[in-house]
């Protein structure tokens, strides 16, 4: 009976180890497993200063705009090359086209000019993550070209694509002084306006008011009768007494020699506004009352 009895004890302690055995193999796997499968947390990658390294922060090493944008070219439909009558001839070029959704507007015009080619880049930007109706929105954009100085000829224009042109029948410089005011003669500005002034029948004087044919903007004069419009010149900024050149798109002056010629109440009346646009009545005016005795 006691052989039987250490058989069982011997039986049952084997079977003890083999599960102790196995107990510690499975546990063994689970730490390597562990190991094997460690994560990097952000923490790891922090510099001393506190500053994620270049490898984590999602971009190579890069900086990025806190507002990201996408970047487009306008589509654009038609132009019209618009002739100003001054002198030195203004160019102007109206261009109309269609935005792809409410959230892309116009990024910026360049201008460009190769010998007689004028190429205009009209770009886009939309935000990158915005969410907005897709319906075509149409644009108009007016485009003053630099052409004061150019020669006589013909010249392109290519607006994205589409395509025109306009032609310079002189040489589109202007010779006179800049400054053709007599001293003898009374001098008009804005300043004058809506004041009264008297003139002798056959005398003359100068109305010289700041204009910008650039923006396509001009002043239209309407003279009454008894006086005579003797020269009629619109003159560019001149460079600074340092010889620093005018910023383009700066304005000029439009001088008028105006001579009485009828006695009795006279009128000058301006009106400072682009061509092709109707009156609305938000418009610059100018009004000078001549007594010619």
């Amino acid at each position: 009976m006691k052989k039987i009895a250490d058989n069982k004890f011997l039986k049952n302690v084997k079977i003890l180890v083999v599960i102790c055995l196995t107990c510690v193999i499975v546990l063994s796997g689970c730490v390597n497993k562990g190991q094997n499968n460690t994560e990097t947390k952000p923490e790891d990658n922090i510099t001393p200063t506190g500053n994620l390294t270049p490898a984590d922060n999602g971009t190579g090493g890069q900086e990025t705009d806190r507002e990201e944008y996408i970047y487009g070219t306008a589509t654009v439909e038609t132009i019209q090359v618009m002739t100003l009558e001054s002198f030195p001839v203004q160019i102007q070029v109206v261009a109309q086209g269609y935005l792809p959704d409410s959230c892309t507007e116009i990024n910026e015009i360049k201008t460009e000019k190769e010998e007689n080619n004028f190429n205009l880049n009209i770009s886009t930007k939309r935000p990158k993550d915005a969410v907005c109706t897709q319906a075509i929105v149409p644009f108009e954009e007016t485009i003053p070209i630099d052409v004061h100085g150019l020669k006589a000829g013909n010249y392109t224009v290519n607006v994205n694509g589409v395509k025109g042109s306009f032609e310079l029948t002189v040489d589109n410089i202007l010779n006179e002084p800049p400054s053709p005011v007599s001293s003898r003669q009374q001098v008009i500005t804005e300043a004058d306006n809506g004041k009264n002034i008297s003139l002798k029948n056959g005398e003359a004087f100068y109305l010289r008011l700041k204009e910008n044919p650039t923006t396509g903007y001009s002043w239209e004069l309407n003279l009454s009768q008894g006086l005579n419009n003797v020269s009629d010149n619109y003159y560019p900024p001149e460079p600074s007494k340092e010889g620093q050149q005018p910023l383009v798109g700066a304005g000029g002056v439009h001088v008028w020699e105006i001579k009485a010629v009828t006695e009795g109440s006279q009128q000058v009346k301006g009106i400072y506004k682009r061509p092709w646009e109707n009156i609305t009545g938000k418009e610059d005016n100018f009004t000078l009352n001549i007594e010619v005795i």
